[in-house]
């Protein structure tokens, strides 16, 4: 006997054989069994039907009535009309003034010094 231990690859190779051993007997097993036969016995026939005359005595019944409502005519597709409207904007405030162009040596002052 040797003192190494076995590896993972061992372990698994070992592990999936035993597996695979192991569904082998188990698909003989169910492949070797013999079905059930089954009853050769029909289910009883039912009697056959015979006929009955059944008479009810009592208030008669109220007559049947019948009530027919008419429906409704359809509701006609609503009426498109198209026009054309032509808006012209009026002048809400008379036209501003050019703005004014100050010439490069133009100055700020305020009035009390000039």
């Amino acid at each position: 006997m040797t003192d190494t231990a076995p590896t993972w690859g061992y372990v698994v190779v070992t592990g999936l054989a035993g597996l695979a051993g192991g569904l082998l007997v188990a698909a003989l097993l169910v492949a070797g069994r013999t079905p059930r036969p089954a009853r050769e016995s029909a289910p009883p026939s039912p009697p056959p039907a015979q006929q009955v005359t059944v008479t009810v005595t009592g208030l008669p019944l109220p007559p049947i009535t019948v009530t027919h409502r008419p429906q409704a005519p359809p509701a006609p597709p609503p009426r498109t009309t198209t026009a054309t409207v032509s808006v012209t904007p009026a002048p809400s405030n008379p036209p501003a003034p050019p703005p004014t162009t100050l010439s490069p040596t133009a100055g700020f002052f305020r009035g009390d010094e000039r």
